[in-house]
């Protein structure tokens, strides 16, 4: 289901807000590779696939896969903490794009919309809709591009 990109385009800016209002750039941590997940919390598709997201993080170190989600759109901050607290979310970092700008920069098309960014801030490729992120081939598929980054 991937698209991948055969000419990967640098990604300049990855600027959100985290969970209380603070302006952050995910670009400043360290990953071998990034997955950026845009997701809502009125989006059933979305909130379906967010336990599996989750057990695809708990496989791999952070500086290895990291895993964000993005909350795009209006969200109420509220409603999100309550998701991550029901579903046990431990593992995936959560940020808000409220006024849904950088989607909108980096071309989200519908949710959930997902961008693998590799170390070296390239679009690799995307994935339009939902999917089981537990499934073996979903990992193996990780562990292939973790390694093409080393």
């Amino acid at each position: 289901k991937f698209l991948f990109n055969e000419d990967p385009q640098p990604i300049n800016n990855l600027e959100v807000l985290d969970i209380s209002d603070n302006e952050t750039d995910i670009f400043n941590e360290d990953f071998n590779l990034l997955l950026i997940n845009f997701w809502a919390t009125w989006c059933s598709p979305c909130t379906k696939e967010m336990p599996s997201l989750n057990e695809l993080q708990s496989k791999f170190d952070k500086n290895q896969l990291k895993i964000v989600t993005i909350a795009t759109g209006r969200n109420n901050p509220n409603k999100i903490i309550d998701f991550f607290k029901k579903y046990n979310l431990t593992h995936l970092e959560n940020y808000r794009d409220p006024k849904g700008k950088l989607a909108l920069d980096l071309g989200v098309v519908g949710l959930p919309f997902s961008i693998i960014i590799s170390r070296d801030k390239k679009d690799t490729a995307r994935l339009i809709g939902p999917i089981d992120w537990s499934k073996k081939e979903v990992e193996d598929l990780f562990l292939e591009l973790i390694m093409k980054q080393e």
